[in-house]
């Protein structure tokens, strides 16, 4: 049987509320074990990113895929590191996959100057269908499910819902390191930023109103899975370089990712990226 999303969401948050206080005291105190870094991305500030791990990213990605694999062991997994747990969901087979990124933003986590996120969501048939998405530093929730909203939980307060306004309040955008050839032409329409790092940390703060889109190059699955469901369910729209919808049904590096606030932004994004392409092309 399907699983429901609220079931999952149920199933799962507990385990991120402590993975998310368990985490706070180690804010720029937590020691580096490192990674062998992916030196297909674009840029040495991507490239030193993605070979930042300690050792609270496998500890958290165990808690929770534990308790995914209690209640759902036969779905199938996309996670970041390669731990016991992850393991346990191979050879599972299904439209159903659990999405993963146990600490998004390990390299400000560690060095403590940046928020972090730690991210999980359910796709079904390759749409997102249910996610949450913990900021730590600001003790905020973020969850949502498919056709019923985003909403945000600071501390004990109570849900909010996130509704993105008509008209952005804001021209600042994520352009990240990754996609720097789009950065001049973004420049005509909006404010482009490319720090603090994070997809999470874009897609959330997206959904909550303070960016307005976001354009980046090489990123996981995993990254943008769960929190593209976050901003969505607020109003933005997410999509692949040809405009198309992403889908989140394997493990796999979309080669241009892109979100907008509102439809007009999602055709200057588009824009942006034909631009950018014809000149990186000359």
């Amino acid at each position: 049987m399907a699983i429901q999303p609220q079931r999952f969401l149920d199933a799962v948050l507990p385990v991120v509320r402590q993975c998310a206080a368990a985490s706070r005291p180690f804010h720029g105190a937590v020691a580096d074990v490192g990674k062998k870094a992916d030196t297909s991305l674009t840029g040495a500030r991507a490239q030193q990113a993605s070979g930042a791990l300690t050792v609270l990213d496998s500890a958290f990605q165990d808690l929770i895929l534990g308790a995914v694999h209690a209640r759902f062991p036969r779905v199938r997994c996309i996670a970041e590191e390669r731990t016991a747990m992850r393991r346990a969901f191979a050879g599972n087979v299904g439209d159903e996959v659990v999405i993963l990124d146990p600490i998004d933003g390990t390299l400000h986590f560690q060095r403590g100057d940046a928020p972090y996120h730690i991210c999980i969501g359910l796709a079904r048939g390759g749409r997102m269908v249910a996610a949450a998405v913990a900021r730590p530093t600001e003790d905020k929730l973020f969850t949502a499910v498919r056709g019923r909203g985003a909403w945000i939980q600071v501390g004990e307060g109570r849900p909010r819902r996130l509704r993105l306004p008509a008209r952005p309040r804001t021209k600042k955008a994520f352009v990240s390191t990754k996609a720097r050839r789009y950065q001049a032409a973004a420049r005509e329409h909006l404010e482009p930023l490319d720090y603090p790092m994070g997809a999470a940390l874009v897609l959330t703060r997206l959904a909550e109103g303070d960016l307005a889109a976001y354009l980046t190059r090489q990123v996981e699955v995993y990254d943008v899975g769960p929190p593209s469901l976050i901003a969505e369910e607020a109003g933005a729209c997410c999509f692949l370089g040809d405009g198309r919808e992403p889908t989140y049904d394997r493990s796999r590096k979309f080669p241009v990712y892109m979100a907008a606030a509102t439809p007009r932004l999602r055709e200057v994004l588009l824009q942006v990226r034909r631009r950018g392409a014809r000149e990186s092309d000359q």
